[in-house]
C-alpha cells in the first residue's frame, strides 16, 4: 500500500474516533451540554477533511453564540510532492440542544499540488495545479462525551478544478474547551 497524504488523513481520523471510543473523557462526571451557562465550550481545536474548510487541522471559534468560524489545513510534502491547502467555513447554527447541532455551512478553500513528472536531462519536470473551492450546505455536529464533537456535512461545491458543482462530504472531529 503506498502512503499518501489521504490514507495519512483517513488513518488520523480513524485513530482519533478509535481513542474517542476508547478512553472516554473519565474526568468529569458532567453530562455534556452545549447549552450550559458554566461551561460553554466555545472554542474547538481539532481534525478536519473537506473541500471548504480544508484537510488537516482546524480551529473553530465563535463569532455570535449563533455563528462559527473554521479555519482549517495541513502542508505534506516530500521531495516529489508538495501539497498544502487552507480553508475557512461559517456555520449559521440553526438549531441547537445539548447534544446536536443543525447548521447551514459555506466556505471557501484553496488547494495548492505541485509534483515532480519526470525529468528532461538534468532538468527536473514539475506539474503544478492549484484550484480555489467555494460551496455551501447544511452539517450536524454531535457531542460525544463531555467535550469532544464529531461534524458531518454535505455541501454543494464550486471547484475550482473544472467548473463543476458537485456534492462534497466534509468531516470533522473537535475537542471544546
Amino acid at each position: 500500500m503506498r502512503w499518501n497524504s489521504q490514507t495519512t488523513q483517513y488513518t488520523a481520523l480513524a485513530v482519533l474516533f478509535s481513542l474517542m471510543i476508547l478512553f472516554p473523557n473519565q474526568a468529569s462526571s458532567k453530562t455534556p451540554d452545549w447549552n450550559n451557562e458554566q461551561d460553554s465550550m466555545k472554542s474547538a481545536i481539532g481534525l478536519h477533511y473537506g473541500n471548504l474548510a480544508g484537510h488537516g487541522v482546524s480551529f473553530r471559534v465563535p463569532l455570535k453564540w449563533w455563528l462559527y468560524a473554521q479555519i482549517g489545513g495541513g502542508i505534506w510534502h516530500t521531495s516529489e510532492n508538495e501539497r498544502h491547502n487552507v480553508g475557512f467555513e461559517l456555520n449559521y447554527i440553526l438549531r441547537q440542544d445539548d447534544k446536536m447541532r443543525l447548521f447551514l455551512g459555506a466556505g471557501l478553500g484553496n488547494f495548492y499540488h505541485n509534483e515532480l513528472v519526470g525529468h528532461s536531462g538534468d532538468d527536473e519536470i514539475w506539474a503544478d495545479d492549484s484550484n480555489w473551492n467555494v460551496g455551501a450546505g447544511v452539517g450536524i455536529e454531535y457531542l460525544m462525551g463531555v467535550r469532544w464533537a464529531v461534524q458531518a456535512e454535505f455541501d454543494f461545491a464550486h471547484t475550482g478544478e473544472n467548473g463543476d458543482i458537485k456534492v462534497a462530504p466534509q468531516l470533522g472531529v473537535h475537542y471544546y474547551w
